[in-house]
């Protein structure tokens, strides 16, 4: 044990990774992070990688030795549901001490590279590895990302065992109490937003599946525009196309959360920019909350919170600064003229993964003035817990 332990020392290191896949002619890509990033914006670039992005874990199995399992590192094993598939075999984690200190999977970043063709170890896959053109997986660090084919990925493997790994969500959600039995809902995204990288994402997804039979998921590019201008005064037409951008990538690379085998859920994607552009009712919807916005203090006054609310989250937004408050407040009033084109004659929930309070006051009859379609809406706002967190781990 400690002789293959220690051979798993010696090849985690990324010179020793470099030359096994020189070796074996594999075509990759090398993606180092700069000091300068945050650990925050490493996960923004690495979620459009979306279940692409993989990760390896040892186990040992009793009588057998070491394995390697190798799932999306935005899902977690399900060691419950792995053990029964290798029972009577019992299976167990190799704890870090038998990692051996000094190496380059100690602690704190305990990273084995997805390779069992380096390591000799015969290796389980999730199946979910196999929906993907493009994989990656870190070395060494969490600063150090290896990208490449999926195709090419497959010649690295030796010794690939048929059974599946299941898996399961890192997250669990609940929603607030009080929920409308509802056929479908209007799921809303926000880009770059850290609630919507794929771990958080696959549990949102899950949890949709669950409860509705169709879900419009509604990509708020048009309305991001206005969020880029605020934390880099790009000029309007420019944050416009980068939104656009955006949403498409966001389709890209996190697609395969939204159709996962056996979904019993339709889902649909709609850019907040085609409706503001094309939707015939949308200048009457927005003309409509803009003259209640000015007429009526109450909902002056919640739209004026949200906007607060959204200006304090980045440095950059100003909270006294009359112009990001207008532009806040635009946000907020065209964001509920989307909504209005979409909930036209389709009684249906509204789900988002935090507080939308303008959406819970209306939801609650606070503002009557409102467009009638938006009354009808039942708003549910869901918490997302980690199962770490929640299992005390």
């Amino acid at each position: 044990m400690w002789k293959l332990v220690t051979t798993i020392q010696s090849c985690t290191r990324l010179t020793e990774v470099l030359s096994f896949l020189n070796t074996n002619r594999i075509k990759y890509r090398v993606c180092r992070f700069s000091p300068s990033y945050t650990e925050e914006q490493i996960e923004q670039d690495i979620s459009r990688l979306g279940l692409g992005v993989l990760e390896a874990v040892t186990l040992n199995v009793e009588g057998k030795g070491p394995i390697l399992v190798i799932t999306p590192a935005s899902l977690a094993l399900d060691f419950t549901e792995f053990s029964k598939l290798l029972a009577p075999f019992a299976i167990g984690t190799l704890a870090p001490t038998e990692i051996g200190p000094g190496s380059p999977c100690s602690p704190p970043e305990n990273i084995l590279p997805p390779l069992c063709g380096l390591f000799g170890l015969e290796s389980f896959l999730s199946p979910l590895i196999e929906k993907h053109g493009t994989i990656g997986f870190f070395v060494e660090s969490g600063t150090t990302l290896i990208a490449l084919e999926a195709s090419e990925f497959r010649r690295t493997l030796c010794n690939t065992s048929p059974i599946p790994v299941p898996t399961r969500p890192k997250y669990r959600a609940y929603a607030t109490p009080g929920r409308k039995a509802n056929e479908s809902c209007i799921l809303g995204v926000s880009l770059e937003n850290a609630d919507f990288q794929t771990p958080k994402l696959l549990t949102i997804a899950a949890w949709v599946r669950n409860h509705y039979s169709r879900c419009l998921v509604m990509l708020g590019d048009g309305l991001h525009r206005i969020t880029l201008q605020l934390d880099s005064d790009a000029p309007e037409d420019e944050a416009l196309e980068h939104s656009k951008w955006l949403a498409r990538d966001f389709v890209h690379s996190q697609g395969s959360v939204f159709t996962l085998t056996g979904c019993s859920c339709a889902f649909d994607f709609v850019f907040c920019s085609g409706i503001q552009a094309t939707h015939h009712s949308y200048s009457n919807y927005y003309n409509h909350v803009t003259a209640l916005f000015n007429d009526n203090k109450a909902f002056q006054d919640s739209c004026r919170a949200f906007a607060y609310d959204f200006l304090k989250r980045r440095p950059r937004r100003q909270q006294n600064n009359a112009k990001h408050i207008e532009m806040s407040c635009r946000y907020v009033l065209e964001e509920l003229a989307v909504i209005s084109c979409l909930t036209q004659g389709l009684p249906c929930s509204f789900v988002y993964p935090g507080s939308l309070t303008i959406l819970e006051e209306i939801a609650r009859g606070k503002h009557p003035g409102v467009p009638e379609c938006l009354l009808t809406i039942d708003y549910v706002e869901l918490k997302l817990k980690s199962r770490h967190k929640l299992e005390g781990k």
